[in-house]
């Protein structure tokens, strides 16, 4: 699934080197004018060595200066240019679906681009093992562990799951064996989040955590992290947006991973549950 290279570069633009966010802002508002260049073109306009131009590509994950050509004519030809910018109060409506649109399928793509197959098939397999799953997140990521929540406990998992860091902690402690502790946090940092991981690892029970940063304090607390992308791009922002749709998006990955691993009995399992909750909230009872 390829990435809007307009947005990849936006977003990998603090990571980079002085030198390199000078090129990363040139080519942002020259997009479809370069095109036409070659490297020693391209560099001579920014002030900078063809070199830089190559590892500039190579910082944002292409192979090379072909390659950014490619793909800058394919985003960013015949694309209105104010979708890439940032949301603005009173834009027209269809415009910001627009914007939101396009930022919603980039942090789609870039999540299952650079989603690790390897953390997400042990954690499945944890979740087959383990008899009671603790699931917390605060704020936004409260909604995916509700998330998370329903879809599992669905398909006959005991999920643990409470906004009460104080509660879901006594369950923690008091928890048996087999049990493991998913932790969701965008940044990684969230204090409440971090302190239960350290408790479950007290506990030496199995941790997950879902985030967005690799080197978060969550991600390296936890025994599988579960790195997904795709967070926010835009600078007017009163609740997450497009990190949100990369955490749903994640979990539902997750989801679809353990299912496919127990199909038949979980769509039994489902195919049954649909029946009793039909015969039992049926009008004439």
């Amino acid at each position: 699934m390829e990435e809007n290279i307009i947005l990849q570069i936006k977003s990998k633009l603090k990571d980079l080197s002085k030198a390199e966010k000078k090129i990363g802002a040139y080519i942002l508002d020259h997009a479809v004018d370069i095109v036409n260049d070659n490297t020693s073109e391209l560099a001579k306009k920014i002030g900078v060595g063809p070199a830089t131009i190559i590892r500039f590509c190579r910082s944002i994950g292409l192979s090379g200066f072909s390659q950014l050509k490619i793909r800058l004519y394919a985003d960013a030809s015949g694309v209105k240019e104010d979708l890439y910018t940032d949301i603005t109060p009173d834009e027209d409506v269809s415009l910001l679906a627009e914007k939101l649109a396009l930022r919603f399928n980039q942090s789609i793509s870039q999540t299952a681009n650079h989603l690790d197959r390897t953390s997400i098939e042990e954690t499945s397999e944890l979740i087959h093992k383990c008899t009671t799953i603790y699931v917390y997140g605060i704020g936004a990521s409260h909604v995916v562990a509700e998330d998370f929540t329903q879809k599992f406990s669905r398909i006959g998992k005991t999920v643990v799951h409470t906004l009460d860091h104080h509660l879901l902690s006594s369950a923690l402690i008091s928890a048996g064996e087999q049990c493991m502790f998913v932790a969701i946090s965008n940044s990684g940092e969230t204090n409440e989040v971090n302190k239960l991981v350290e408790i479950a690892n007290k506990k030496k029970m199995h941790t997950v955590g879902i985030c967005q940063y690799e080197n978060s304090t969550l991600t390296r607390l936890v025994e599988y992290p579960i790195i997904h992308h795709g967070g926010e791009a835009v600078m007017l922002r009163s609740a997450a947006t497009t990190s949100l749709v990369a955490q749903l998006f994640t979990i539902d990955v997750l989801y679809y991973a353990y299912v496919n691993k127990h199909a038949k009995k979980i769509l039994n399992m489902l195919k049954e549950s649909k029946i009793n909750i039909q015969t039992f909230f049926r009008k004439d009872n």
